[in-house]
């Protein structure tokens, strides 16, 4: 009998860049260590971008990573896309209240990853983004909620423009803002040697995505995440950077069936 084992190397990295003062972006890597959780649960790879002009933007990110690691973990529901939503639905909802205690404005994008058995489950809110690089193509997993996204999608700008817009930074959705939120889930089936990309938008803002798939495919994950904080900030580092990149091994193994008695 042949089963396929996954294995996989995980790098991330965080830069305040060259205008900010304040690292407001938090990221997050969870590799359980007791066997059946990782294998039930698979490893949880988050990024969150506290939003610029909202007191304690670097609260509400750091707020959000932790909190969708305990309830992701402490879920029991068994399907793993349901029970990312539903943590990141309860984080929310929790930054939502402390910001309406605390009377202050505390909003964050969260885009998060799952990677369990052969399937990477991916959560979205806001303009942090996730990419899939396989072979010698690379595609953005995740949708924008973003004005300038929006217009792109409609054909009203392009994405040259979108990247120098002066209503680049405006967010459409973010966690901390409302109650309730709408989180977009997609589903994607890993193949050996795929990257995994989880990214604020002081990365992808600022380097092309054909730039970042040619790092990616010539470091490893350690090197890849610091080259490609290293790229941003050469282009500027107008913003926080922040990256997490996961290659995925997938190794077939010949498992030796139990013997039954007659």
């Amino acid at each position: 009998m042949v089963e396929r084992s996954l294995h996989i190397t995980v790098a991330q990295g965080t830069d305040t860049g060259r205008k900010r003062s304040l690292n407001e972006d938090s990221l997050l890597v969870a590799q359980p260590e007791d066997a059946q959780t990782l294998r039930e649960r698979g490893v949880l790879l988050i990024v969150a971008d506290g939003l610029g002009g909202h007191a304690r933007g670097e609260v509400a990110s750091d707020m959000v990573v932790n909190a969708v690691k305990r309830l992701y973990y402490e879920n029991k529901e068994a399907n793993i896309a349901e029970a990312l939503k539903g943590a990141i639905r309860q984080a929310n909802l929790d930054l939502f209240k402390r910001a309406i205690q605390e009377g202050n404005d505390m909003g964050t994008t969260c885009v998060a990853c799952v990677i369990q058995d052969s399937t990477a489950y991916v959560a979205n809110v806001g303009d942090s983004r996730a990419y899939l690089l396989r072979v010698e193509s690379m595609r953005q997993v995740t949708d924008d909620h973003s004005w300038v996204a929006e217009q792109v999608r409609a054909g009203l700008i392009t994405e040259e423009q979108a990247r120098v817009h002066p209503q680049r930074n405006v967010i459409l959705r973010s966690l901390g803002i409302d109650p309730g939120v709408e989180i977009d889930m997609f589903t994607e089936t890993l193949q050996n040697g795929d990257i995994l990309l989880l990214c604020s938008d002081g990365l992808s803002g600022m380097v092309e995505d054909d730039e970042i798939a040619q790092l990616l495919r010539q470091q490893e994950p350690e090197e890849g995440v610091k080259q490609l904080i290293a790229e941003a900030n050469e282009h500027g580092g107008l913003d926080n950077i922040t990256a997490i990149v996961a290659r995925v091994t997938l190794a077939e193994e010949n498992v030796q069936e139990p013997e039954t008695s007659a």
